[in-house]
């Protein structure tokens, strides 16, 4: 094969790669959530949850305190509230999605954009 044709391959292999990576959900069509696990205390001074989260095939990845961006959606049971956090949602099930940014701290602490309790 010459050189010309392995290089006009180049970028098609590339854009096989980059569909490939990309981290969607099959059945929801939507990122897969930053954070997943289950929620162990609240912290009211700050609005926060701690989360025990939960990397996929269960690998626990230690918590993370999150609390809601200010145009942050929460979803409790399948719809969308305008609540805040509250000590309520102890012992539920979570999924966040973040905008990236995580203090370094221990534990971690972020902003949720959308947080999901089941």
């Amino acid at each position: 094969m010459s050189i010309l044709r392995r290089l006009s391959l180049f970028p098609f292999i590339l854009l096989l790669l980059t569909l490939g990576c990309t981290e969607k959900s099959e059945e929801q069509g939507e990122e897969k959530p930053h954070v997943r696990g289950m929620i162990t205390d609240f912290e009211e001074e700050k609005g926060q949850v701690l989360i025990e989260n939960k990397e996929d095939g269960g690998v626990e990845s230690g918590p993370i305190w999150i609390s809601l961006n200010t145009d942050a959606e929460l979803i409790i049971e399948g719809e969308t509230v305008t609540v805040s956090l509250d000590e309520t949602l102890v012992g539920r099930g979570a999924e966040v999605w973040i905008n990236g940014i995580i203090a370094q701290s221990y534990p971690p602490q972020t902003k949720a954009v959308k947080m999901v309790i089941h």
